[in-house]
C-alpha cells in the first residue's frame, strides 16, 4: 500500500518534469515582424531550440546566423505548413553595402559561423542577389530554398558541410553550389540548372593529415542541368586528398561542357582534359543525357549501372588507371568511351527507351540490367535492396517500379 501511494504521488511530479524538459528542448517560436520587427534582432536574441518564423515580404538583409552551438531554425511559414507558396513569396535579398573604399556591393545573404550547430536549419526562402546567397563557414542544414542571381548559391567553406536538401538553384552567377577545403556534406535531392558557370563546383585542397577523419561528400538524387560549364566540376591540387565522393541517381542532363569533369592544376576553365583524379569517387546509378561531354577522368573512379545517350562528344574519357566502368549503357552518343577501363562484358549499347523526363519506359532493356554487388580492388561494392525493385538494380537514375 506504501509503494503504490508513493509512485502515485510521485506522478505529477514526473510529469510537470517531462513538461519542462520537452519545452526547453523545442525552444520558443519568434514571429517576424510580429514579435521583432527584424530577422537580424531575432536571431540574435534567440536561445538553444528557438524557431524563427518570417512572414511573407521581402527582406534586404546582410544576416548572421546564430553561433555558440544553439541550435535554432530559421524559416518561413512553409518550415510549419509546407505549403511550397510560402517560399517564393519570402524572400531574402543582399542589401548594398558600403565598403572601406566607399564603394557600394552586395555581400552574402545568411552567413553561417563555423561554431553553429549543425542541427540548426534555414528552410523556406527565395534567397537572391547576393555575392554568396549563404557563406557557410560552419556545418548546417539547409532545405527547401530558391537560390537564384546569386554569385554561388551556396558557398561551402573551409570545415563547413552539414546537409543541402530539396532546394532549387538556378541562373546564379557562377556557381549553384561551391566546395572549398575540408567540406563534409550532403547534396540531395536538389534541382541545379541554368547557372552561369558550374553545377557543383569541388576544389580538392589539400587534405592529408592521417589523424583526420575522411570526407565523405554525398551528391545524390539530384536534377543537374543546361549549366553554362559543367555539371560537376572537379579541380585537383597537388596531392591525393582524404576525400570519398558519392554520386549515385542523378540525372545530368544538357550540361554545355561535361557533365562530370576533371581538371588538373587548380584549373578551373573546363579544357576537355579529362584529368587522372587520384580521389576515390563513385559514380552508380546516374543517367546522362545529351551533355557535351559525358564523364571526364579519373583514375581510382567506379561506374556502374549508368546510362550515357546522346552525349555529343565522348561520354566517357580518361576513366583509366586503378578504375573501372562497368554495367554501363551507351547509346546515340558522339563517341562511347576513349581511354578507359572497360568491362566489355559487362557494357551495353541498347535504346534505354527513356520517358519525356528520363526515366525507363516499361518494356526498356535496363530494367533489371545491373548489379548490386561489385568486386572492385581488395573490397567489395553492395548497393542495398532497399534501394532498388526486383532481382537487380536497373540502370539509371530512376527505378522502374514494373517488375
Amino acid at each position: 500500500m506504501f509503494r503504490k501511494l508513493k509512485v502515485f504521488n510521485l506522478c505529477p511530479l514526473f510529469i510537470i518534469f517531462i513538461f519542462f524538459v520537452h519545452n526547453n528542448v523545442l525552444g520558443s517560436t519568434i514571429k517576424v515582424p510580429e514579435d521583432i520587427p527584424s530577422i537580424q534582432k531575432a536571431i540574435d536574441v534567440a536561445k538553444d531550440g528557438d524557431v524563427i518564423l518570417v512572414a511573407p515580404g521581402t527582406y534586404k538583409v546582410k544576416l548572421k546566423f546564430k553561433g555558440e552551438k544553439k541550435t535554432i531554425q530559421l524559416g518561413s511559414l512553409f518550415l510549419i505548413t509546407g505549403d511550397k507558396k510560402y517560399i517564393e513569396q519570402t524572400v531574402l535579398e543582399a542589401k548594398w553595402v558600403r565598403s572601406k573604399w566607399l564603394r557600394f556591393g552586395r555581400k552574402y545573404v545568411i552567413e553561417v559561423p563555423s561554431d553553429c550547430s549543425p542541427y540548426s536549419k534555414i528552410v523556406g526562402f527565395t534567397v537572391k542577389n547576393g555575392n554568396d546567397g549563404i557563406s557557410c563557414k560552419g556545418k548546417v542544414e539547409i532545405l527547401n530554398n530558391i537560390f537564384i542571381n546569386c554569385k554561388d548559391g551556396v558557398d561551402y567553406e573551409d570545415k563547413s558541410g552539414g546537409i543541402c536538401s530539396s532546394n532549387i538553384f538556378k541562373e546564379n552567377r557562377d556557381d549553384g553550389i561551391d566546395l572549398d577545403h575540408s567540406v563534409d556534406v550532403i547534396i540531395e535531392n536538389n534541382i541545379i540548372q541554368d547557372n552561369q558557370d558550374d553545377g557543383i563546383e569541388i576544389r580538392l585542397h589539400p587534405y592529408e593529415i592521417p589523424k583526420k577523419p575522411k570526407l565523405n561528400i554525398v551528391i545524390r538524387n539530384n536534377i543537374i542541368s543546361r549549366n553554362g560549364e559543367d555539371g560537376i566540376q572537379f579541380i585537383d591540387y597537388s596531392t591525393d586528398s582524404r576525400r570519398i565522393f558519392k554520386i549515385e541517381r542523378n540525372l545530368f542532363y544538357n550540361n554545355a561542357m561535361a557533365a562530370i569533369g576533371c581538371m588538373g592544376n587548380t584549373n578551373t576553365i573546363e579544357n576537355y582534359e579529362a584529368f587522372m583524379l587520384p580521389e576515390r569517387v563513385y559514380v552508380i546509378n546516374n543517367t546522362f543525357v545529351d551533355n557535351n561531354y559525358g564523364l571526364l577522368g579519373g583514375k581510382n573512379m567506379v561506374v556502374l549501372n549508368n546510362i550515357f545517350v546522346g552525349t555529343k562528344k565522348v561520354a566517357m574519357k580518361n576513366i583509366s588507371g586503378s578504375s573501372v566502368a562497368s554495367y554501363n549503357n551507351f547509346w546515340l552518343n558522339g563517341s562511347n568511351f576513349e581511354n578507359s577501363n572497360i568491362d566489355k562484358e559487362h557494357t551495353f549499347f541498347k535504346n534505354p527507351l527513356l520517358t519525356s523526363e528520363f526515366k525507363l519506359k516499361d518494356t526498356s532493356p535496363c530494367i533489371d540490367l545491373g548489379t548490386s554487388i561489385f568486386q572492385f580492388k581488395d573490397g567489395v561494392i553492395r548497393i542495398p535492396a532497399s534501394s532498388y525493385i526486383g532481382s537487380k538494380p536497373d540502370l539509371g537514375a530512376f527505378e522502374s517500379a514494373i517488375k
